[in-house]
C-alpha cells in the first residue's frame, strides 16, 4: 500500500472542505426555501382572514374562528369561495353565520336536519315527518 505524501493528504483535505461545505450551503439554502414556503403560506392566510372578516357579520366571524380551529380544510375552502364571490362583486350584504352554514353544508355534502320529537316517540327528521302526514 502505497503512502499518500503531505501536499496529496493537503489536496484530499482541501477537497473534502469543499464538498462538505458545498453540502452545508445546499442544506442551508433549502431550508431556507422551506421556511419562506411557510411564511407565505401564513401570510396567505391572515391576508385571506382579513379579507373574508370584511364580508362577514360578527356571528359570522365567530363561527369562522371555531371552524378554523376545528375543521381548517373546510374553512379555508369556504374562505376561497368567500373571495371569489366577493371578486365577482356578487356580495350586496355581509353574510351571515347562517349563509356560512349553507356554504359549508355544500362544501361538506351534510343535509340540514331538523328534528321532531313527539311525547312517546323517538326524534324524527323534519322532513320524513312531515311526508308522514
Amino acid at each position: 500500500m502505497r503512502k499518500l505524501t503531505d501536499h496529496e493528504l493537503d489536496s484530499l483535505r482541501e477537497k473534502r472542505k469543499r464538498e462538505l461545505l458545498s453540502q452545508s450551503l445546499k442544506k442551508d439554502l433549502e431550508q431556507k426555501k422551506q421556511e419562506d414556503a411557510v411564511r407565505k403560506q401564513q401570510e396567505r392566510v391572515i391576508r385571506a382572514t382579513m379579507i373574508v372578516n370584511q364580508f362577514l357579520e360578527i356571528d359570522a366571524r365567530e363561527y369562522m374562528e371555531w371552524l378554523t380551529r376545528a375543521k381548517p380544510a373546510v374553512a379555508q375552502t369556504i374562505k376561497d369561495t368567500i373571495i371569489l364571490i366577493a371578486q365577482k362583486k356578487m356580495l350586496q350584504k355581509p353574510l351571515t353565520k347562517i349563509d356560512v352554514r349553507k356554504i359549508e353544508r355544500e362544501i361538506t355534502g351534510e343535509q340540514s336536519q331538523i328534528k321532531v320529537k313527539r311525547r312517546g316517540k323517538e326524534a324524527e327528521d323534519l322532513n320524513e315527518a312531515m311526508k308522514g302526514k
